[in-house]
């Protein structure tokens, strides 16, 4: 508890020796001029936090999870400005003052907060929350193209960012976007203080702690004007430094594998979606692992696993949700953006039997597989704790599709009926009144012959 406690003096002690500064300027605010300090310092910290945002998104792709994918593009756009802040240091790389550079952080901080704040408010919609996941990829594009046309337009000095001293770099304008941004930040981290009171854990708390000293950064903007390389100047700069180094270690004692859990939304810890569930196994294997040497066997799972696992997930968006012994089990729509779901998995189920019955051809002693696939609603629930996670789909739906899958014919693939219902031109053999282990009632099922894919 103890280095929390002096990071916590310490944060709040920052904007109250600022505020000194500020007042007493003429005899405690010094100058200090270091363009090349200026320059590897806050681009390290830049891409620090570049880097943070980016790890975040991919965590919050994996997951679906809209509050984390917001927070990392927050975190993105920080780092990236910062990083262009530093770029533009006169001196370095380039020989002069750019106002775009001088003030790409403040811009930065205020884009940063659009994004704060619909991961503070995002669990409040839950159509909002879908929308912006099935949009992430155009999300991020978004704030690199705005950081590189910001970089453009600031190196052909175009108005208003025309010269060092344009109203783009000083007065009215840089003091309505810190104010605006300060208060976008303070309203977000309200509104995460909720969010920790009800989970009190250590993320929460810096994603708090994070705002706080951003918005304090802002009031800074506003306050200092041009004292450039004055005392008061990087003590704003300083803020947003604490700012990720205050996430960086609260996201480095986190467990590595689900480093932003704490942060996830209540419909990503437990939610009911409509997915499409594909399971598959080699008939026989137990026999053939028998009578085959372990390297063999091993040869027959690398090469099946092999063809497998990028199949489903590069060419039909689907997730791997674990392999067991010889078997695969693959979801579609885990995150509820494939409408098309169970076209995808009837596709990739089609797919996979072409790919490896290509491969038993070369080796007629190998194993053959079949597969099936089943659609209906689920729960995707979050079990485990650090040291192991897991986010498993669990229901009838999922048990019909492996019993489907025991009664595939060798070879071909067994679909369930609201699979084959939601399927366009499938041609296919229909196999009603099927007996299935485990339910009480005959399950009626279709032999998938053919899809338009």
């Amino acid at each position: 508890m103890r280095p929390a406690a002096v990071a916590w003096v310490l944060a709040a002690a920052l904007p109250l020796i600022g505020l000194v500064s500020l007042l007493l300027r003429s005899q405690l605010d010094p100058g200090f001029e270091n363009y090349r300090l200026h320059f590897v310092l806050f681009g390290v910290v830049g891409g620090v936090a570049f880097a943070l945002g980016y790890a975040a998104g991919e965590a919050a792709n994996r997951r679906g999870d809209a509050r984390v994918l917001l927070l990392s593009l927050a975190f993105m756009a920080t780092g990236g400005f910062m990083g262009l802040h530093a770029l533009g240091t006169a001196g370095v790389l380039f020989s002069k003052d750019y106002s775009g550079f001088k003030v790409a952080i403040p811009v930065g901080l205020l884009v940063s907060a659009v994004f704060a704040a619909g991961s503070a408010f995002v669990d409040l919609r839950p159509g909002f929350g879908r929308l912006v996941i099935r949009h992430r990829r155009l999300l991020r594009v978004g704030v690199l193209t705005a950081m590189a046309l910001w970089f453009v337009w600031t190196v052909a000095s175009l108005p208003p960012l025309r010269g060092p001293n344009s109203e783009a770099a000083r007065g009215s304008l840089l003091t309505v976007m810190a104010i605006v941004g300060t208060i976008v930040y303070a309203i977000s981290a309200v509104r995460y203080w909720s969010i920790f009171r009800n989970r009190p854990q250590l993320l929460p708390a810096a994603v708090i702690a994070c705002f706080v000293l951003l918005s304090e950064a802002l009031i800074g903007v506003a306050l200092t004007g041009e004292r450039k390389w004055h005392a008061s100047w990087w003590e704003w700069h300083g803020l947003i430094v604490a700012a990720y180094l205050v996430i960086g270690f609260a996201a480095q004692r986190e467990w590595r594998d689900e480093r932003f859990r704490h942060l996830y939304l209540p419909t990503t810890r437990e939610r009911r979606q409509h997915v499409s569930v594909l399971f598959s196994d080699l008939v026989g294997f137990t026999g053939f692992s028998e009578r085959s040497a372990p390297a063999e066997v091993g040869a027959v799972l690398s090469r099946y696993w092999g063809i497998a696992a990028p199949l489903i997930t590069r060419d039909f968006g689907g997730e791997v949700e674990k392999f067991i012994g010889d078997g695969v089990v693959a979801i579609f729509n885990s995150r509820g953006d494939q409408p098309d779901h169970a076209h995808r998995a009837a596709c990739a189920a089609l797919a996979l039997q072409r790919r490896f019955g290509d491969l038993v051809e070369q080796h007629p002693d190998w194993p053959r597989m079949r597969v099936g696939v089943n659609s209906g609603e689920t729960v995707v629930r979050e079990i485990g704790g650090a040291g192991h996670v897991a986010y498993p789909s669990v229901g009838d739906t999922i048990n019909t599709g492996s019993r489907l899958e025991s009664l595939a014919p060798v070879g071909g693939v067994l679909i369930g009926a609201e699979t084959y219902g939601q399927l366009t031109g499938a041609v296919v053999e229909a196999r009603a009144g099927l007996r299935v282990k485990g339910k009480d009632e005959a399950v009626d099922a279709y032999v998938l012959l053919a899809l338009p894919c």
